[in-house]
């Protein structure tokens, strides 16, 4: 059963890197969602309002928060367990449109970052997937990274970065990276 939670103003949802079993659902007051820019590493804010829901990605994808949660005034949360968070959409497809609006910009965003880094225009695609798996490396965000060298070679096992490439995936191997 889903639980309501207070918090007061200057308290923590979550922080970065936390286990991500929780995802919740704004009733009243107003929370900042502060996660790093991909490009710059520096931190973005999205304040959140009532109604509106955060933490679902990582919950969902079971993985670390990649944000944290902060309270910018006192706040009313309910809380939901995954299975909770499912049952509840199951019979509210607003909430599922909403989420999909909300999930369909951020990739939009993320698609316009990650082409303006790699400056796509200029680049063919070997290129392209190889230099994203740098650019993971470089903010040591290891298991992307992975992820995305482990895509290159398979994709482009003739590539003209398939040296560099394995070079670095055995790397990520060894420091104990999987998928």
């Amino acid at each position: 059963m889903p639980r309501s939670i207070d918090y007061k103003k200057g308290a923590i949802v979550y922080f970065e890197g936390d286990k991500a079993d929780k995802i919740y659902v704004l009733q009243d007051g107003q929370i900042d969602i502060a996660s790093r820019d991909i490009e710059t590493n520096e931190y973005s804010h999205d304040i959140i309002g009532p109604g509106e829901f955060f933490g679902v990605k990582s919950a969902i994808g079971n993985y670390a928060r990649e944000d944290a949660a902060n309270v910018l005034k006192d706040s009313k949360v309910m809380a939901f367990s995954v299975q909770e968070f499912e049952a509840f959409c199951m019979g509210n497809a607003r909430i599922v449109m909403k989420m999909l609006k909300v999930f369909s910009n951020q990739l939009r965003d993320i698609h316009k970052q990650l082409s303006e880094m790699i400056q796509q225009k200029d680049t063919d695609p070997d290129d392209g997937l190889y230099n994203i798996g740098e650019l993971f490396l470089k903010q040591s965000k290891y298991d992307k990274a992975y992820y995305v060298l482990k895509r290159y070679i398979a994709q482009y096992p003739n590539g003209k970065n398939i040296a560099n490439a394995k070079k670095n995936f055995s790397i990520l191997e060894k420091m104990g990276v999987k998928d």
